[in-house]
């Protein structure tokens, strides 16, 4: 009986701890003149309030719940390391994946975009904590499109203006029978990969339907990790990736124009030899 009442208490003195800084949190209204704090603490508070009061996860509530109150007191917050969660192998990739090209990005995103970085870091945890349970498979893909969406907002808002410029300049030297161009989608791609997932499938499918007889210039691009030759070889795949689905959702193949590009023209400048996921893209320009 003494050993009973010994470990409830001491449970009840676990819930307490972990209720105590949700308590903080729901009882005073944090905000912040920074946007990237602002932001922060509006989408934990959000996690907070889900995880504790639809979940009763106060594990979760707490983390959330700090991380706001931080946010707050202005820290530099950033996303848990994957590794710390038990997340089974064949999840755990992607997610390890995405918080290392959000870390690459990270502080040129503060600068540019801090919305954007924001989201990205309370999706990116939220991702990783429901894969961990491992069962809400809705609130899994909620979270993990959240973090795609924001990630390729700050890629395209990274991108330097000069970029889009030289673009134009040389399609029109280059391509003079096309009268009109449109940047209509950026698909991006993992380091030293030219595969395209579902997501980005079902995206490419959704442009297709919408220009179904327009004609498509396809421009494949990479980072600047890697030989110059290899990395010629790896923007044609890219390319190439996306004629192959816009050929089998039936565009014809005389209306599809690639052009690899390799480690030229990158979206956001880097040295030589520096991986960088902003840079490893295909850009879909449909034509009229």
């Amino acid at each position: 009986m003494f050993k009973i009442t010994i470990f409830t208490l001491f449970i009840l003195a676990v819930l307490s701890g972990c209720s105590a800084d949700y308590k903080k949190l729901s009882q005073n209204s944090y905000s912040s003149e920074s946007k990237f704090n602002k932001t922060l603490i509006k989408e934990y508070k959000k996690l907070a309030e889900f995880e504790a009061e639809e979940m009763h996860d106060w594990n979760s509530a707490k983390l959330y719940s700090i991380k706001a109150i931080k946010s707050y007191e202005g820290k530099l917050i950033k996303p848990e390391p994957i590794n710390n969660r038990n997340i089974k192998d064949e999840h755990k990739n992607d997610l390890l994946k995405a918080y290392e090209n959000l870390l690459v990005i990270y502080e040129q995103s503060l600068e540019k975009d801090p919305i954007n970085l924001a989201l990205a870091i309370t999706s990116l945890d939220c991702w990783a904590e429901q894969q961990e349970e491992g069962w809400q498979i809705d609130h899994i893909e909620k979270c993990k499109s959240k973090f795609i969406k924001s990630t390729n907002e700050i890629y395209i808002n990274l991108k330097d203006e000069k970029l889009i410029k030289d673009l134009e300049n040389e399609s029109n030297k280059t391509i003079d029978s096309l009268q009109k161009k449109e940047i209509e989608k950026i698909v991006y791609f993992d380091f030293d990969d030219y595969i395209l997932s579902e997501e980005k499938i079902t995206e490419i499918k959704k442009i297709i339907r919408q220009n179904i007889n327009k004609k498509y210039i396809i421009l494949g691009h990479t980072d600047t990790k890697g030989s110059k030759e290899y990395n010629y070889k790896l923007s044609k795949k890219r390319a190439m990736a996306i004629q192959s689905i816009l050929i089998d959702y039936g565009i014809s193949q005389s209306n599809i124009l690639i052009y690899p590009r390799g480690e030229n023209k990158l979206a956001v400048f880097t040295p030589d030899e520096t991986p960088h996921p902003a840079n490893r893209r295909a850009v879909i320009n449909i034509t009229y």
